[in-house]
């Protein structure tokens, strides 16, 4: 009896051996889809409302530009990713965060997926179970289409490319890889740069090494200037522009960062949340451990990656940022948890895990997941609560129900434009109005954000068009109400959650020359 008992046991332990981190997986998807149904699709920003328009235009094969509309930099590969799904029918509410969760957990899954095919028990542990005892913030964080997470999604390519037998053209492909994560989002640098220095350390022809990467980081890095290129002959459709500066070490920005680690590092630490500093200090505590065991190539690499964290705090675009899921400082340093996952896979690759540690790992994961699952509404509803600085964040419930209302509003009215000046303000942000209600409702006339239209077309279209009847939507009532009758027929119409709705009819001017018209009269004292 007592024989069988155990031989049952030991079936149960292979059993959970044989299946590695699949039933972490399978967490994970559920926990991403709690985070998706009471975060991801319930709340959305107005940067958000770029992707959605992106998403929807290469659904249908519409290619405008090679970055987020209206900027010299960040590829939206979430929208193009999302468009087969878009096309298909699914809402973008959904498809957008998912897009977003998958790019973002791709990674992890590949390297505990190929670590388990080569019977490395522990390393697959060590990344199945990484993204789960993160705080729910951080999922928040990867589920914002925002391109947070898509320098990230290549990385996944690498665990498999190591496998290939043909050195140089393993060589190659890692180069391409880390080239093609730098331009998607140079965050990725974090566990790219990491790995490539160990990959090229570990190898007996170095020189070889690192001139097959640079080879094959050529193609990426030449589309790339490419792109950019491209975009400096379209230079007026420029709307905001990555300032690149040369670097220099800003003393006090670094010292600055060191005290307050916490907040470039916030919600990326494993089980310490509330010290997020700790993930600084565990990737230190790995780096010493590495020159304790002799392994160079790894303790190398870990060495100048935290001092290219440390020479990253002079950076501007490192220290934009605040103690928001929308925007947080830590959006820079989203490889760090994959990171501290591969190097401690590569340190204790070593340690035998027995089925009774993945059924305790199970157990405790399952726990952190229900935890994490029960504080999602509150964490939401706070984090929406907290103030915004550069962009507006509303619920999805509230955009759609206005955009219903404006579309009943322009067939009512026979619309022919809508204009969203961005100078003259409204309770729901122009950005929405402009970039995002199109996407929800097919049939919505042509939306114009006069002032700040990342759409170029649309502002060549429409610009120095005339338009007959024009809606408007911003600006004072009372200065509405002395404004008097404008070329064409001034007709004040209801009122848009509180914003100024007006409608000019029979108008013979070009668009431009019209707003600029109007918005003086409006902002004269």
């Amino acid at each position: 009896m007592i024989a069988a008992k155990h031989l049952h046991f030991r079936r149960i332990q292979h059993f959970l051996l044989s299946i590695g981190p699949w039933p972490f997986l399978l967490i994970g998807v559920v926990d991403r889809a709690f985070l998706i149904g009471l975060f991801g699709g319930q709340y959305v920003s107005t940067d958000d409302a770029i992707m959605w328009a992106g998403a929807v235009d290469y659904a249908y094969g519409i290619f405008h530009w090679p970055y987020y509309y209206g900027q010299d930099y960040g590829p939206m590969l979430e929208a193009l990713v999302a468009a087969p799904f878009v096309r298909l029918g699914v809402p973008l509410r959904w498809a957008m965060p998912a897009v977003s969760s998958c790019l973002a957990l791709l990674p992890y899954w590949s390297f505990a997926l190929w670590n388990h095919k080569h019977g490395r028990v522990w390393a697959a542990l060590a990344f199945a179970l990484t993204p789960l005892l993160l705080p729910v913030e951080f999922g928040m964080i990867t589920t914002i289409p925002r391109g947070f997470v898509t320098g990230l999604a290549p990385l996944a390519f690498l665990p498999w490319i190591y496998g290939l037998t043909h050195t140089w053209i393993r060589s190659l492909l890692t180069g391409s890889i880390i080239a093609v994560a730098w331009a998607i989002n140079p965050n990725s640098l974090i566990f790219s740069c990491a790995y490539g220095i160990w990959f090229v350390l570990s190898r007996p022809e170095v020189i070889k090494s690192v001139a097959a990467i640079c080879l094959g980081a050529l193609p990426p890095f030449y589309l790339h200037v490419l792109a950019k290129s491209w975009c400096n002959d379209h230079s007026d459709a420029i709307i905001h522009r990555l300032s690149v500066d040369i670097w220099h070490f800003d003393p006090q920005a670094t010292w600055n960062s060191l005290c307050h680690l916490g907040d470039h590092f916030q919600w990326l630490c494993p089980v310490a949340w509330s010290n997020p500093e700790m993930i600084g200090i565990g990737l230190i505590a790995l780096c010493m451990i590495a020159y304790l065991k002799n392994q160079w190539p790894l303790a190398i690499a870990l060495t100048l990656t935290v001092l290219a964290i440390i020479a990253s705090f002079s950076m501007p675009k490192v220290q934009d940022g605040w103690d928001s899921v929308f925007y947080p400082l830590s959006r820079m340093f989203l490889a760090l948890p994959l990171l501290l996952a591969w190097a401690a896979s590569m340190l204790f690759r070593k340690v035998r895990i027995s089925g009774n540690i993945i059924f305790v790992s199970f157990l405790i994961a399952s726990s952190v997941v229900c935890y994490k699952i029960s504080n999602i509404r509150a964490t939401a509803e706070g984090q929406f609560a907290a103030p915004t600085k550069w962009f507006s964040v509303q619920p999805y419930d509230v955009l759609i129900k206005d955009a219903i209302a404006l579309n009943t509003l322009c067939i009512e009215r026979n619309v022919d434009l809508i204009v969203v000046p961005k100078e003259l303000g409204t309770g729901i942000w122009a950005q929405f109005r402009a970039y995002m209600y199109p996407t929800m409702i097919d049939e919505l006339p042509p939306t114009y954000l006069f002032g700040y239209e990342r759409r170029y077309w649309q502002r060549e279209l429409y610009g120095n068009a005339v338009v007959p009847n024009i809606l408007v939507i911003g600006g004072p009532l009372e200065k509405w109400g002395s404004l008097g009758e404008k070329q064409g027929q001034l007709e004040a119409v209801r009122k848009m959650n509180g914003d100024a709705a007006y409608l000019i009819v029979g108008n013979t001017q070009p668009t431009d020359a019209l707003l600029n018209d109007v918005i003086i009269q409006l902002n004269s004292p």
